[in-house]
C-alpha cells in the first residue's frame, strides 16, 4: 500500500516538475515577446523604407530620363519662338516708326494751324485796340500734343497696337506686354499715344 502511494506521488512529483519547467521555459520565451514585437516592427518598417526607396528611385531615373529626352527639342522649339518674337517685334517696330512719322507730320500741321490761328486772334486783338501777345498762351493752349493726338485719332479713330488680338489668354497678354515695353521708351508716353519732336513756337507746347 505504502509502495503504491509513493509511487503515485513520484508520478505527480515528476508531472509537476515537468509542469514547472514547461512554465519556466515559456516564461522565458514569453519574456522575449516585447523584444521580438519590437524587432519585428523594426524590420517591418526598413523594409516598408526599402521598397519605398527603390520605387521612389525608379521613379526618379525615369522622370530624368523622360526630362533629358523632351529637354533635347527645348534648343529648337526656342529657336522657333525666338523667330516668331522677333516677327511680332519687327511688325510692332514698323506700326510703331510709321505712328511716329504720322505723329511727327501731324505736330507740322498742328503748329500751321497755331500759326495761323494765332494770327487771325491776334489781328482780331488788334482790331479791338488790344494787345495781339495777350492772346498768344490762349492760342497755344489749344495746341500740342493733346491736339496732335486728337487729329492722328481722327485719321484712325480704332486704332491699338494689339487690335484684333486674344488678350484674354495670359500668356498671349504677357508676350504682348513684353514686346510693347522693349519697343515703348521709358521717355515717351504710352503706346497708343502720339509725341511730336518738333521745337514748339513761343507759348507753343507740344
Amino acid at each position: 500500500m505504502v509502495n503504491q502511494v509513493n509511487s503515485s506521488l513520484e508520478d505527480q512529483l515528476r508531472r509537476a516538475e515537468e509542469a514547472e519547467n514547461e512554465v519556466e521555459r515559456l516564461e522565458s520565451l514569453a519574456s522575449q515577446a516585447p523584444l521580438l514585437r519590437a524587432e519585428m516592427a523594426k524590420s517591418q518598417r526598413q523594409e516598408e523604407r526599402d521598397t519605398n526607396r527603390r520605387q521612389a528611385l525608379e521613379l526618379a531615373r525615369r522622370e530624368v530620363a523622360a526630362a533629358r529626352e523632351s529637354q533635347q527639342e527645348i534648343p529648337d522649339l526656342l529657336e522657333s519662338v525666338s523667330k516668331m518674337v522677333y516677327a511680332l517685334f519687327s511688325h510692332l517696330k514698323e506700326v510703331d516708326g510709321h505712328r511716329r512719322e504720322a505723329t511727327q507730320a501731324m505736330s507740322l500741321v498742328d503748329r500751321m494751324d497755331y500759326e495761323e490761328d494765332l494770327e487771325t486772334s491776334g489781328e482780331e486783338q488788334q482790331e479791338m485796340g488790344r494787345d495781339p501777345k495777350s492772346i498768344e498762351f490762349v492760342v497755344a493752349a489749344r495746341h500740342g500734343q493733346a491736339r496732335i493726338k486728337q487729329l492722328i485719332d481722327q485719321l484712325d479713330p480704332e486704332f491699338s497696337y494689339l487690335k484684333g488680338c486674344n488678350l484674354d489668354e495670359p500668356l498671349s497678354r504677357d508676350v504682348a506686354n513684353f514686346i510693347m515695353a522693349h519697343i515703348t521708351s521709358p521717355e515717351r508716353p504710352s503706346a497708343d499715344k502720339t509725341m511730336a519732336t518738333s521745337a514748339p513756337l513761343p507759348g507753343y507746347q507740344e
